[in-house]
């Protein structure tokens, strides 16, 4: 087992490895806190999994119930946050509470705003179920929900206690889930490790089948994401580079109604920003042949109608987070696993007629056959 601690205004302990929830790791971390515990989960999380987690608690005579919402981003809104705080509050449950997020980054996300709000926050712990939440959506405390503007534009930081990662949970991943984890990884790798990078390049095929490789890269990009979030919690300055491919993914996502996974939309995202780095003048065009070759070979479909109307994507982008007086602004590569930063500075405004040189370009690459 591997942990590490994230210190901010509270502390974060993560802890990585096979059979945390069958050891003793979990319950006396349960038990310490004298909290009524409250498992909230997807519809489409296994019920060996979230059984599985309820039984354990019980054998160990804890206070615990499980809720479940509908699973998929199209879910992940306000809606679904107030009908699950009608259920704590139809229960009783108050302040005496803790919360067990108990799936993918979906999960993780709401129920992380859920605890924030709820009773006026209580504390809640992160169980991530797929890849992609273990790398990315349950570490750094961002929480948030989903809106017809965009992705998680209304939220808040708010830390969980602590992050449980299993990876025994990832052996039955489906294929589709398990990839959209490698684009998180591989982004980690463009903005901060070039030999994170590469061991993603080597291993194609076998990482899935490789639990020592695989403990390796996952702690190796957990940490990257921790070393950040521990310098900029909230987003003010280098945490930007954690968006790295999102301001372009994110809005692919809403113009596709989240049709595409995550992954599938932040991969098109990777690529068309690093053609931005490129275009500007920052990095060698073989970073983006070499990106699109490792995407491929992870079977991401790189396929999408979004550019086709390049005013509706300007729109979609001059409403992220970022944006700055309606300017879309972007994380910048100099190389392999150094993200651009310029003095106080980490995403940079891109002008109006070189996105839309952009736009023509990824309406081709993308293109639906």
């Amino acid at each position: 087992m591997k942990s590490l601690e994230i210190k901010l205004n509270s502390s974060c302990s993560i802890y990585l490895g096979a059979g945390l929830f069958e050891k003793a790791l979990l319950v006396d971390f349960c038990r310490s806190l004298s909290k009524r515990l409250v498992i909230i989960s997807d519809d489409q999380v296994p019920d060996e999994i979230g059984l599985g987690v309820k039984n354990l608690l019980d054998r160990a005579n804890l206070d615990s119930r499980i809720f479940y919402f509908p699973a998929g981003e199209i879910h992940k809104t306000r809606e679904t946050k107030a009908q699950l705080e009608n259920v704590l509050l139809d229960h009783q449950y108050g302040r005496d509470t803790c919360l067990l997020a108990l799936g993918g980054g979906v999960t993780t996300d709401l129920v992380g705003f859920l605890a924030s709000t709820y009773c006026r926050g209580i504390p809640f712990v992160s169980l991530p179920t797929t890849l992609l939440a273990m790398v990315d959506a349950s570490i750094g405390g961002k929480t948030g929900v989903n809106t017809r503007h965009g992705k998680n534009l209304i939220g808040t930081f708010y830390q969980p206690l602590a992050v449980f990662m299993e990876i025994d949970l990832l052996k039955t991943l489906p294929t589709r889930e398990w990839n959209n984890g490698v684009v998180e990884l591989i982004k980690h790798g463009l903005i901060a490790d070039a030999d994170l990078f590469y061991k993603i390049q080597a291993s194609v095929g076998s990482l899935q089948h490789d639990p020592k490789l695989l403990l390796e890269i996952i702690h190796q990009s957990c940490l990257i994401k921790k070393n950040i979030v521990a310098r900029d919690e909230k987003e003010s300055g280098m945490r930007q580079w954690l968006n790295y491919g999102h301001t372009i993914g994110h809005a692919v996502e809403s113009i596709e109604e989240y049709q595409l996974s995550h992954g599938e939309a932040i991969a098109i995202g990777l690529l068309v920003e690093t053609k931005l780095s490129i275009e500007a003048g920052l990095l060698g065009a073989s970073v983006l042949s070499d990106l699109k070759k490792l995407l491929a070979a992870y079977q991401l479909p790189l396929k999408t109608r979004a550019f086709q109307n390049k005013e509706r994507f300007l729109h979609q982008l001059q409403g992220d987070k970022k944006s700055k007086a309606r300017t879309p602004h972007f994380v910048m590569l100099n190389k392999i696993g150094k993200a651009r930063e310029h003095g106080c500075q980490y995403a940079f405004p891109v002008a109006i007629t070189l996105l839309e040189e952009i736009f023509d370009w990824a309406a081709l690459e993308f293109a639906m056959c």
